[in-house]
């Protein structure tokens, strides 16, 4: 009898185990593509992509004190800040935006369907009333200590068209 009361609530562990970490979602305040994401530096951009296609002179910004540039890929931008990095002089990933097809992006790309996408990212979000006509896009707030911020995921006609991330920096 002992035995069958050790199988059975080993088998309700594995059972809970195995339900927990499958219902478990992408924290979408760190989605990443190619291993690059928020907090990404220039140089690891680069690195997993390669020259930009356009590069927009740094230039002075107000927020946090520092300076700013944006950098572009066919499909993908990405707006970097150096005033909260180590020493000042380090630029940073503080929001991408990406429309490119190919890309999975911490398990979703474009092209994939709402059902992908909350089953990959979770039911935890909000949609914008500001869209575009024929646009609906989701919005998954960032926690303080992850953010704040939010990431976006933008449908047309049933599938995502662009995903994006980005910190509140003002």
């Amino acid at each position: 009898m002992r035995d069958i009361v050790y199988f059975a609530s080993t088998l309700l562990i594995v059972v809970f185990t195995f339900d927990t970490v499958s219902g478990q979602t992408v924290n979408t305040a760190r989605i990443k593509f190619k291993g690059v994401g928020l907090d990404s530096t220039y140089a690891q951009v680069v690195k997993a992509l390669g020259k930009p296609a356009n590069e927009d002179l740094a230039k002075e910004e107000g927020c946090i004190g520092g300076r700013e540039e944006s950098i572009k890929y066919a499909g993908i931008s990405f707006y970097l800040m150096d005033g909260d990095s180590k020493g000042g002089k380090t630029y940073e990933v503080k929001a991408f935006e990406l429309t490119a097809p190919g890309y999975l992006v911490s398990g979703i790309k474009v092209g994939d369907t709402p059902a992908t996408v909350r089953k990959k990212y979770g039911r935890k979000y909000t949609v914008d009333a500001t869209r575009e006509p024929g646009e609906i896009t989701w919005l998954y707030a960032m926690n303080d200590r992850d953010g704040p911020g939010t990431t976006a995921v933008v449908f047309k006609n049933g599938k995502v068209i662009k995903i994006g991330s980005s910190y509140q920096v003002c």
